[in-house]
């Protein structure tokens, strides 16, 4: 079971704001697996927001 299942709301939130720096960085370095690897947890952690309930409007953000 991937982590954020069992995470706090602001724990996902802080993981998904991580994620996506990370995968930002790995992309203007050029390290496209990095970049990839990221995007897939990421991808999870979406997921695992929408099922909360969450809403996108500007960034993730629990209950809104």
């Amino acid at each position: 079971m991937a982590w954020f299942k069992k995470a706090s709301d602001a724990d996902l939130q802080q993981g998904m704001e991580l994620a996506s720096a990370a995968a930002k960085e790995a992309r203007q370095s050029g390290d496209r697996k990095r970049e990839a690897a990221f995007h897939e947890d990421l991808n999870g952690m979406v997921d695992e927001a929408q099922r909360r309930g969450w809403k996108k409007g500007s960034g993730w953000k629990a209950g809104r």
